[in-house]
């Protein structure tokens, strides 16, 4: 391989993510701000990746139904799940699921 071409791989290597580092850094997104490059390589690996778009998707259900429901320990952050927030949130994923995203 010819140095350009080499340099060009290293190069590629450091902006594009493998899908373990991708779903890292959506779930990430959710506590913490993204620095510019790890904003610019998950948008970058979400673009070509459908699988990891999906976990994004998915992650963002589960992270707003977390949201969305009553803390009942704030001090040790324990999250109950009446069962109709399971359901709700089973039958979403599910049928983000079955659209294919």
């Amino acid at each position: 391989m010819s140095n350009k071409k080499s340099n060009i791989k290293k190069g590629m290597e450091k902006i594009m993510l493998d899908c373990d580092h991708a779903t890292y850094l959506v779930t990430k997104r959710d506590y913490e701000s993204l620095n510019c490059i790890q904003k610019m390589q998950l948008k970058l690996h979400l673009a070509s990746c459908k699988f990891c778009r999906m976990f994004a998707e998915q992650n963002k259900i589960i992270s707003e139904t977390i949201n969305d429901i009553k803390v009942v320990d704030r001090e040790h952050l324990h999250v109950h799940l009446n069962e109709e927030q399971k359901s709700k949130l089973k039958k979403t994923i599910e049928s983000d699921l079955t659209k294919g995203h």
